[in-house]
């Protein structure tokens, strides 16, 4: 729901500049929830062939260890993965967290929904710093001192991070940034909401243009960040959601 599909109801002016100097794929779709579309993105492969048809709820289960990743694909080809934010793939079993399936960093959470600010779903603190592959028992980190920091600052924080400290010399980037917005639950910080007090009148929509002006930002200073390097003329941005617009908002 950003700024073109809405007559610029809500400001997305980083989102709009891609779009405008980028191709649009106005037949491109999704799957109705979020893990199926993840392990389509990361796996190349139908739902139907990784066995992902649905979200994955918090029990045993994730995307299979026969699956190759794209991170795995791409490492072969002198590139360096990292993932930042939503994972939501499986982590019942450390092999199917984020750095045993070829991202060499993670931070960000494993389950479908948090708190934005106390990162906290289900009774417990989700979120994790792996700053190396294969980054299990002794080696991730629960950043607990983070909580009460919105996740969309500290996810791009996280990706400018990467992008300035990556060794251009060695290897190639691949960065996958799943933001955690807009997914429910509806916050934001007032600097974001305020903007929309007089133009939309329905609070919970002006929240959720909230969050989308933090994610606008967001985007902004990751593409800063790859221009700041030299690198933003030779990166292949893709933009997409992982599943459908919230109707009701």
């Amino acid at each position: 729901d950003i700024g073109i599909h809405n007559e610029g109801q809500i400001l997305t002016p980083h989102f709009n500049r891609l779009h405008s100097q980028g191709i649009d794929l106005p037949s491109y779709y999704v799957q109705p929830s979020c893990s199926p579309t993840r392990a389509a993105i990361l796996t190349g492969r139908k739902p139907l062939h990784t066995g992902i048809n649905f979200w994955l709820p918090n029990i045993a289960t994730g995307l299979s260890l026969n699956e190759v990743t794209l991170a795995q694909v791409l490492n072969r080809r002198n590139f360096t993965s990292h993932a930042v934010g939503k994972w939501h793939l499986g982590f019942h079993k450390t092999p199917y967290t984020p750095t045993f399936r070829g991202f060499s960093s993670f931070y960000g959470y494993y389950e479908g929904s948090e708190d934005y600010y106390t990162h906290v779903t289900s009774g417990g603190f989700d979120f994790h710093d792996e700053r190396a592959p294969f980054c299990g028992p002794g080696c991730t980190q629960r950043p607990w001192h983070l909580q009460g920091q919105y996740s969309t600052s500290l996810f791009t924080a996280r990706a400018v991070e990467i992008i300035s400290q990556h060794n251009l010399s060695s290897s190639r980037l691949f960065l996958y940034l799943a933001y955690q917005g807009v997914h429910a639950p509806r916050q934001a910080p007032a600097a974001y909401v305020e903007p929309y007090e007089k133009s939309i009148t329905d609070p919970v929509r002006r929240t959720f243009a909230g969050m989308i002006s933090a994610l606008d930002e967001g985007i902004g200073n990751v593409t800063a960040a790859l221009a700041a390097r030299g690198m933003l003329a030779d990166t292949l941005i893709v933009v997409t959601t992982d599943n459908g617009g919230p109707t009701t908002e």
